[in-house]
């Protein structure tokens, strides 16, 4: 029955936890949760084991720790604030070292706990801040042992056991610090190159515009879609490919989408839709407001000269379709309506927008 209760409680404070997205924070969230856990019932079971002894203040100080860690898992559970949280793990556990030190603990052996605080400190505050709150515990800690006449001290301990305490928790500090160092340091490639490849997998690699799978990620975030659609297609694309090969043609590519990217907004949404052609989502915009906008965009490739090397200089123009999509149109008729209107513009010279005639 007690270990059915226990499994229950443990199974109502890991809800939440393991569904939430996996990233740092989520990860120190869970590390606290433990560590406040694993702290409960260790510092409570030796609470109740020392209770027959004559260290009154130990076992007040076993039993008030261990009210603290519970109640910090159910502030934890509740509010989601691993920030006071770690706070309130990180430094009991400093208060309760310090006096385990002070006081020898059982038998003299409370030294032998202050070994597990490297990992907390490095694991709750990162490895600048967790050497700091380690520098200080350490030099407290020098303080009350090293005091003349052990003053400070409520037990005794040799001189040589003093510096072999002092010298191994250092080298214990700088262990847990180089892992925590190399750990910091894979974390950042990691999440690095998760960024790398979300670009790569939501961004067309010739010109950096959105593919069409990041498109249906913005497109997706969006709360309401409505404004306008451009459908735009480079003139004579093929002719340009055949005549001065893939390369310029890339390049003629490349200088389109960078004309089309500095005539947007910044809540614009352009994407490579394929080969030669192009989508814009212009976002909250009238028609004709969003005519206006396609035509600057217009002009802008129209007065670009495409130069490769010193013999290979020509001009470009574009084409553009226009579509409204709102309440009463959706995405997948704008889109159809703006190709539709794109090709309007051709047949009727190119070099030209043209809105959907509804």
């Amino acid at each position: 029955m007690l270990v059915k209760t226990m499994r229950r409680a443990i199974h109502y404070f890991q809800e939440g936890f393991f569904s939430q997205e996996n990233n740092e924070e989520t990860l120190k969230v869970y590390l606290i949760y433990s560590f406040s856990l694993i702290g409960f019932i260790f510092i409570f079971g030796f609470g109740l084991k020392d209770i027959h002894t004559s260290n009154l203040t130990l076992i007040i100080f076993l039993l008030f720790g261990s009210l603290l860690l519970l109640l910090n898992i159910f502030y934890l559970k509740i509010t989601g604030n691993h920030i006071i949280s770690g706070y309130i793990v990180l430094y009991f556990f400093f208060a309760l070292m310090f006096y385990l030190v002070y006081s020898g603990g059982i038998d003299n052996t409370g030294f032998l706990w202050i070994y597990c605080l490297p990992a907390i400190a490095l694991y709750i505050h990162g490895l600048k801040r967790g050497l700091i709150d380690l520098a200080i515990f350490l030099l407290a800690i020098i303080l009350i042992l090293f005091y003349p006449n052990n003053e400070l001290l409520e037990t005794t301990y040799s001189l040589s056991f003093k510096i072999r305490l002092v010298l191994s928790f250092i080298l214990v500090v700088f262990l847990s610090a180089v892992y925590g160092y190399s750990r910091e340091k894979s974390s950042g490639k990691m999440i690095k190159m998760t960024k790398d490849l979300e670009f790569f997998l939501r961004r067309d690699e010739l010109t950096g515009l959105y593919n069409r799978r990041g498109y249906k990620d913005e497109i997706n975030n969006l709360l309401q879609i409505t404004g306008v659609i451009l459908m735009c297609d480079i003139d004579h694309f093929k002719k340009i490919n055949d005549t001065y090969g893939h390369d310029v043609g890339d390049l003629t590519i490349k200088e389109v989408s960078k004309c089309i990217s500095n005539n947007l907004r910044k809540n614009d949404i352009a994407v490579r839709w394929g080969g030669e052609e192009f989508l814009v989502f212009l976002r909250d915009i009238t028609l004709e407001n969003a005519y206006l906008v396609s035509e600057k965009l217009r002009e802008s490739v129209e007065n670009l000269t495409i130069t490769y090397g010193e013999e290979i200089s020509f001009p470009v123009t574009l084409s553009v379709g226009i579509s409204k999509v709102n309440e009463t149109i959706s995405l997948e008729k704008a889109i159809k309506y703006a190709d539709d209107a794109m090709y309007l513009s051709k047949a009727s010279g190119r070099n030209k927008s043209s809105i959907y005639p509804y």
